[in-house]
């Protein structure tokens, strides 16, 4: 019997990440977990070992009061590490999947990532630890914050068991790496603010004296995810201009190891790559397009498809897949579906594995419809319209990033609103990925200007496609989509109401306040103290336009988007005589997470469109 969705089916569905493999011993494992979490507690998690030829669960690991992260199987299957926090501190634990006999360490500072080597030593990459010198001055009161100057090292620490840790990298903030036998592969910065990420460089580092070599500067494009190819000579990336650290998609660069030389394999493709593997002579390559999603293999000479299908590859902001025994592994959900694991065979046939969704399985799919449209200069941009009845209000949902993009779901944090009677039209506008690297570059320089124009074009197209037949238009969106929506209401009346989610209104104060400062300078390609796209773009400048209702919705804590955004423009909607209201939510960051908030988040969006039709 299926049902509805509910705000309350969202918050019981599980989260699934930590994808890993082990070819030897034929297993997979993955992590699932609660996609929200208690006040004071951490989400619910499990990190499951799992028989690919069978499908059968070999071990379920569970910790007491603290969230697994981050898991890998050595190269023999026969032991498992894994990361497990409770938002202070973080633990690294080895475990035996024979006898279930653990070694376990408190670690000293945050942990990230962790990878066997052949010896079964470990690579761990964590956060440099508080010194005792200054734990001892923080004990006695003298603990002023040395703005930025006190940022911790992101550093890369080789841990042999029962021996303990050596440092490997110094001065270089590490936020991703790749190891082989003879050297490891680093995506790093010079300094760590968190911030340089977007700085960042490539780098071979030598495993025993921590040497750094620089490989390669990508300038004002972000890199992610190296792979080392299994003769060592080459290491292949994603390039592009990318919104967050996390977000990874992009072209394919591959370095030749030997040469020093670099290329584009990838040059205007209108596909979005996410993730790269080498298996033999070949690389396979997990791409997306207008929200399909597929593997292709490369070899020098061809490119080949492997399997595609209209869905999303998990998580959507950063899909991943692995190899294993001759099958692609890989996270998916559609919109008929929910988040499984899933194998697809050498015929292309894909089989889901896991059931860990099976609960909200039991609700409704709902109709989704990849649509297209010209935009106001004749660019085609892609979306999904998902639709309640051709009268039904429509709520535009603007994602964030931008470099980001909305994708097919079966359930996410808009679906309870179709259950209810509203559509939803998602536009993935330029800047989105989907499209290819040019596309996601498109607004650079632009963000609010043709950006805009495209939903506002995908607004009437569905309008005059009969897909609509509606007078009641409403917006919402998170992050850049909260920017968006601000940006929106100051530029058209079309909107019946708004909600504002954690979004920029002064472009200015957003700089100096936020701590990745190096993001809007790339974005917007111009000087926050020029003066003049800053200015243009900043919805706080055109507050006396506002004719629509605006709910505004900011986590206390956000570091990305200081909750200053939202005072400034509560006040002003305030002080103009608008009609305005702010919730505040304690203990949330850039985005909500704990389970209330994000019910009462979910449930106030309804209300405040509800109210307005």
């Amino acid at each position: 019997m299926v049902r509805r969705q509910t705000v309350d089916d969202y918050v019981m569905m599980k989260s699934l990440s930590g994808l890993g493999t082990c070819e030897t011993a034929g297993l997979v494992t993955i992590i699932s977990s609660s996609v929200t979490h208690a006040k004071d507690k951490v989400r619910d998690s499990a990190l499951l070992v799992l028989d690919v030829s069978s499908g059968r669960e070999i071990q379920r690991i569970t910790e007491m009061d603290l969230e697994i992260t981050v898991a890998a199987l050595n190269s023999s299957g026969s032991k498992i590490a894994y990361i497990a926090s409770d938002n202070k501190k973080s633990h690294l634990t080895l475990r035996s999947l024979n006898s279930g006999i653990e070694e376990r360490l408190l670690l000293d500072g945050t942990a990230y990532a962790i990878e066997w080597l052949q010896d079964d030593s470990i690579l761990v990459l964590m956060n440099d630890p508080v010194t005792r010198e200054v734990k001892e001055k923080q004990e006695a009161g003298n603990d002023p914050i040395d703005y930025e100057a006190d940022e911790k090292f992101r550093s890369l620490y080789h841990y042999v068991p029962g021996i303990g840790f050596r440092k490997i990298t110094n001065q270089l903030q590490v936020w991703e790496f790749a190891s082989s036998p003879s050297c490891i592969i680093v995506v790093a910065s010079d300094n760590p603010t968190e911030g340089s990420w977007y700085r960042s460089k490539l780098y071979r580092i030598d495993l025993s004296s921590g040497n750094s070599e620089l490989l390669y500067d990508p300038k004002w494009r972000a890199i992610a995810r190296p792979r080392i190819s299994q003769d060592e000579k080459r290491v292949v990336f994603l390039e592009s201009l990318m919104s967050d650290f996390g977000v990874f998609s992009g072209d394919i660069i591959q370095l030749d190891l030997i040469a020093g030389k670099s290329q584009n394999i990838t040059e205007k493709s209108d596909r979005s790559y996410f993730d790269m593997h080498w298996s033999a002579n070949s690389l396979r390559v997990l791409w997306g397009k207008e929200c399909t999603a597929g593997i292709e293999e490369r070899t020098d000479d061809k490119v080949a498809d492997l399997w595609k299908a209209e869905g999303t590859v998990m998580n959507s902001w950063a899909p991943e897949f692995r190899i294993l025994n001759g099958n692609l592994a890989f996270l998916y959900q559609d919109n008929l579906n929910p988040t499984e694991l899933c194998l697809v065979d050498d015929t292309g046939r894909l089989t889901r594995i896991t059931q860990e969704n099976k609960k909200i399985n039991e609700c409704d799919s709902l109709p989704a419809e990849v649509v297209r449209w010209k935009s106001s200069d004749g660019k085609e941009i892609y979306g999904i319209f998902r639709s309640a009845g051709e009268k039904s209000p429509v709520v535009v949902v603007v994602h964030g990033g931008p470099t980001s993009f909305s994708p097919l779901t079966f359930m996410d944090r808009t679906t309870h609103l179709i259950s209810s009677g509203f559509s939803v039209f998602l536009p993935n506008y330029r800047g989105s990925v989907g499209k290819g690297r040019e596309y996601v570059e498109a607004n650079r320089g632009d963000m609010g200007g043709m950006d805009l124009s495209d939903i506002m074009t995908g607004i009437d197209y569905l309008h005059e496609s009969g897909r609509a037949k509606t007078d009641k238009w409403f917006i919402t969106g998170g992050s850049y989509g909260g920017f968006m929506t601000s940006w929106a209401i100051t530029q058209t009346n079309r909107f019946a109401a708004a909600v504002g989610l954690f979004g920029i209104a002064d472009w200015v104060s957003f700089h100096g306040t936020t701590h990745i400062a190096d993001w809007d300078p790339i974005h917007y390609d111009e000087s926050p103290y020029a003066g003049k796209k800053y200015e243009k773009f900043s919805p706080l400048n055109y507050v006396d336009r506002i004719q629509t209702p605006v709910l505004l919705l900011h986590g206390i804590e956000d570091p990305y988007v200081p909750l200053g955004q939202y005072l400034q423009f509560y006040r002003a909607l305030k002080d103009a005589g608008k009609v305005v209201r702010l919730l505040m939510f304690p203990r949330e960051g850039h985005g909500f997470a704990e389970t209330e908030h994000v019910k009462r988040e979910m449930n106030e969006t309804f209300n405040w469109f509800s109210s307005h039709s």
